[in-house]
């Protein structure tokens, strides 16, 4: 007879909940010592790639313990060597895989912060909620292969064990190699640990006296542990075993019956999570059928990557050097938190009937974590016999206004080091973790080479960075079929569909550069585009190999500039930047704006109102489509299918822009209006907005607040 079939539980340290729930913010310090279990697919999916292996992978896999490292991982995204194999697939948008050879849970397409996140495989459990520790567990799955209490011949010995006395059941006990104590198996799926204490030894010689009494099990004081998640599960629902069953009744009954009823259980299981999964749909059918509201099929970051339809990368611009001081500055969380809006925003009956069943994905491009300015500068400047090492930390006057000379230090020295001979160091690492993340994703979504679309927000620094990039750009560069491919190191992999930059101070590097913004012929818009609409030429800096291009800014934002201008100054002066609407608006939106410019009074400024790029009476609203004030200008048009680059994001309506210009560059994560604008743009079409009424005849976008 063979060993029983079980469903064994994976389980990883609890630390890891946090990242796997994609927190918008740093989430509490949990203990490293705690345990959380997977679902029971990512456990099935776990235990299979675990039998995979060979016996000394799976030796070698196995901890002595389970004493949680609190070592925290290396810093540097190309420290970590990428490993070609594809692990276990983890959480509910399937960004963490599962190593069984290491037992560790990483994230695929980012580096995570504090100790690594182990993962455990389970055979023994004291309830549904403890998992055995190791090396126990080891020694209890030794001595359970040993004994074979599976076996007809073993329940017959006990009944007989039982019957005779305590020396005979004294005999079944099976030492344990890493303790003094010893396991007694009462059958299958119950053991029971037996240590040499008084206590024990005491509750036995009870027992010897009044063996006559209903039990099974000559040593019922000991601590139980159950073979099987499922039966750890059943006996927490079930206080006691039935007293009725006397030890001299045949267990043959019982043995024959044990496959039946596990099945049985599995059965009662799988029924409950179906019943609850069907009284969910219940209650969103019975909820959608009140409003009218269609069930949602677009998704962003929902269920398994290879529904995903189109990839956002997000490149971050400055202050990522203040995260490894801070954790709550870790670009993560602002895509976490984008995603998050971007999703609420997709469930909207209009956005949602224009995305369909297409799914979005949100991924961080945290090139700053991996970025080294110094070590190719110290060979050679010891190769000039230049011996004098000094950091920025020696030269800072620490002593003063320190809060802000660390600002400087570590948020806006990104800037300096842009427009120094380290440009192209910047350049090359926003392009190597791009590529390694493209690189990762299609190697788990082999379709999306060729089916899938890239998009790219870059924020603040990250915008003239991918300008570089883009305009260096072949054209279009063909399918990524082989994810081994040698990555170049100033190229992306893939082609770039639209391009969202936000924050973003361009205009500066192309006025320095006396450059402008022109569209590349060959792209979807600029296929028969003539010379002087579309430049045929790779390498010029401002002709980007992209479809589309957007330029959007909080208007107090004081690192943003606008860049109409930069594609056509004359035409520039007639069209102000486009107002993106607000989707939460405001009650006292009115007096809010008379109290702002009562505020704005005090500030000894002479601008007029045209000199900001937009005023009150010339305000252009946005539709989608392109609206009334879309000019005739071809080059805008190649550019994007409203005839302008600039957008603003409608104001916080707080006292003053003064106020608002201090969180208003990093303000955009967490902005519905962007996040809605964004997806509006990528699937939005022509027959959409006749169907929803969003086009000039409809009116604004509506969409979820």
């Amino acid at each position: 007879m063979s060993c029983p079939e079980i469903h064994v539980r994976w389980w990883h340290s609890s630390h890891g909940v946090a990242h796997l729930e994609l927190l918008a913010t740093p989430a509490a310090k949990i203990s490293t010592g705690s345990w959380t279990k997977l679902s029971r697919d990512e456990s099935n999916g776990c235990e299979a790639a675990w039998r995979n292996l060979s016996d000394q992978e799976r030796l070698s896999s196995t901890p002595i313990n389970d004493v949680i490292d609190d070592e925290p991982p290396l810093t540097a995204v190309e420290e970590i060597e990428d490993d070609p194999s594809i692990g276990v697939a983890i959480g509910k948008e399937r960004l963490f895989e599962v190593d069984v050879r290491t037992m560790t849970m990483h994230a695929v397409f980012w580096k995570l912060s504090g100790p690594p996140i182990r993962v455990r495989r389970t055979i023994w459990m004291y309830d549904a909620n403890r998992p055995v520790d190791e090396p126990l567990a080891s020694d209890l799955e030794d001595a359970y292969h040993t004994i074979r209490p599976w076996e007809l011949s073993y329940q017959e010995e006990v009944t007989a064990a039982l019957q005779a006395g305590a020396v005979a059941y004294e005999k079944l006990k099976h030492p344990l190699k890493h303790s003094d104590g010893a396991v007694f198996f009462d059958d299958a799926f119950t053991a029971r640990l037996i240590y040499n204490s008084f206590a024990n030894k005491l509750s036995s010689a009870i027992f010897a006296t009044i063996r006559g009494s209903k039990s099974n099990s000559p040593y019922p004081s000991a601590p139980v542990v159950y073979r099987g998640y499922d039966e750890a599960v059943r006996r927490a629902n079930v206080p006691s075993r039935p007293a009725s069953v006397s030890p001299s009744r045949s267990s043959t009954t019982q043995l024959d019956t044990s496959a039946a009823d596990r099945v049985s259980r599995r059965k009662s299981m799988d029924v409950k999570a179906a019943s609850s999964e069907a009284r969910g749909r219940k209650s969103l059918d019975q909820r959608n059928s009140r409003t009218g509201t269609p069930l949602p099929d677009a998704k962003v970051g929902e269920g398994w990557s290879e529904d995903v339809t189109d990839l956002i990368l997000v490149v971050h611009g400055i202050g990522q050097g203040l995260s490894a001081q801070y954790e709550s500055y870790n670009f993560l969380y602002m895509v976490n938190l984008m995603r998050m809006v971007a999703r609420k925003q997709a469930m909207s009956p209009a956005l949602n009937s224009i995305m369909r069943s297409h799914n979005v994905q949100f991924l961080p491009i945290q090139w700053r974590a991996n970025l080294k300015l110094d070590d190719q500068e110290s060979r050679r400047r010891a190769e000039d016999g230049l011996d004098n090492r000094f950091s920025l930390a020696d030269v800072t006057l620490k002593q003063h206004v320190p809060m802000v000379r660390e600002m400087m230090n570590d948020v806006l020295i990104d800037i300096p080091f842009f427009m120094s001979h380290h440009q192209q160091k910047m350049i090359e690492s926003v392009c190597r973790q791009a590529n390694r993340v493209y690189s990762l994703w299609c190697a788990r979504n082999p379709n999306f080479a060729q089916n899938g679309r890239v998009h790219i927000v870059a924020h603040s620094l990250g915008s003239p960075i991918c300008t570089h990039i883009l305009s260096s750009q072949p054209t279009l560069q063909p399918p990524l079929l082989d994810p081994s491919i040698e990555i170049p190191i100033n190229q992306f992999l893939f082609n770039v569909s639209s391009l969202f930059m936000i924050g973003s101070p361009l205009a500066i590097f192309l006025h320095i550069n006396q450059a402008q913004l022109i569209a590349r012929k060959g792209r979807e818009r600029t296929m028969q585009s003539p010379p002087d609409e579309a430049l045929d030429r790779v390498g010029v800096f401002g002709c980007m190999a992209v479809d589309s291009l957007y330029n959007i800014f909080q208007l107090s934002d004081p690192i943003a500039y606008k860049l109409n201008a930069c594609v056509d100054s004359v035409r520039a002066a007639e069209l102000p930047p486009i107002a993106i609407p607000s989707i939460t608006g405001t009650m006292l939106g009115s007096f809010q704006k008379g109290m702002s410019k009562m505020f704005d009074g005090l500030f000894t400024t002479t601008a007029a109102p045209g000199d900001t790029g937009v005023n009150d009476e010339e305000e252009t609203e946005f539709e989608l489509g392109g609206g009334p004030n879309k000019l005739q200008g071809t080059r805008f048009a190649a550019l994007n299918p409203h005839g302008a680059i600039d957008f603003y994001l409608p104001p916080n309506s707080t006292i003053s822009e003064y106020v608002d210009m201090i969180t208003a560059h990093s303000s955009y994560w967490g902005d519905s209006s962007l996040a809605a604008f964004i997806l509006a743009e990528i699937f939005a079409r022509k027959e959409d907005l006749v169907r929803t009424g969003l086009g000039p005849q409809g009116g604004q976008m509506v969409v979820q607040a």
